[in-house]
């Protein structure tokens, strides 16, 4: 038989029990907060790893960058200059991988192979930018991406013979842009090492996004003006914009 004292004690129950699921139920809240506040303190701390030390978010985007950059020179050859520079947020800026989503990227293309790329020259793995500003990685990617001139083939030779003709003299034991000299006797071949264009290279996924010649540890820049480096590790006449399998971080070097 129901009575009062079935009654109180069902209820008794009930709000117990439902006190219980409330608890729960917060716990759960607690802990889903919990993670999501620890996430982001993950992301952070991750995005402050990815910058250089004592960099701020804010400099990283937008400046200023190290005296280094301020008017230097891109592998296009162009001046940088600091007060005609655009944000990263008007060119559409990204890395790479968010790049490839967008229906203005050419497979391929990266500041690294870039015109306007200045790259790394304090060791801190970031490079600039002539046209944008803030801090640059090569594997990034922008709207306003420009492709290197292609060297026209020197005089008395075809383009065959660039991979394996000697050098002008001024590279034959010159240093590469970190210092490293070029033994003229013991180098690979550029069929060795699968030379091509950093843009068909990172398009084919042999090399990944970032690469080019002209942030390599071995590579020698221009120094006759007829647009051709050479290379203190491969034989040959080197472009800027080429790469290779034994390609090596210009910021290893410095």
């Amino acid at each position: 038989m129901w009575s009062r004292r079935h009654y109180l004690v069902a209820t008794v129950g009930i709000s117990a029990l439902s006190g219980c699921i409330g608890d729960t139920e917060q716990d759960e809240t607690d802990t889903e907060n919990d993670d999501e506040v620890e996430e982001d303190d993950d992301e952070d701390e991750a995005e402050a790893e990815e910058r250089p030390e004592g960099v701020s978010e804010e400099e990283f985007a937008r400046g200023p960058v190290p005296d280094v950059y301020l008017s230097a020179t891109s592998l296009g050859g162009e001046e940088r200059d600091p007060d005609a520079l655009q944000s990263k947020a008007d060119v559409d800026f990204s890395e790479y991988e968010e790049a490839e989503e967008n229906e203005a990227h050419r497979a391929g293309t990266c500041c690294a192979n870039c015109d306007e790329f200045v790259p790394d020259r304090n060791g801190d793995e970031f490079g600039a930018c002539v046209a944008v500003e803030g801090y640059i990685d090569g594997a990034d990617w922008c709207t306003i991406w420009e492709e290197l001139p292609e060297p026209e083939v020197p005089d008395g030779l075809s383009e065959s013979d660039l991979a394996t003709a000697e050098v002008p003299e001024e590279y034959r034991a010159a240093s590469s842009q970190t210092g490293e000299e070029r033994d003229p006797d013991d180098l690979l071949t550029q069929e060795e090492v699968s030379l091509m264009e950093s843009v068909d290279a990172i398009a084919e996924e042999t090399a990944p996004p970032g690469q080019s010649c002209g942030n390599c540890a071995e590579f020698i820049p221009d120094e006759n003006g007829d647009g051709w480096g050479a290379c203190a590790r491969v034989e040959g006449y080197v472009a800027v914009e080429d790469w290779c399998s034994v390609w090596e971080h210009v910021s290893e070097e410095l």
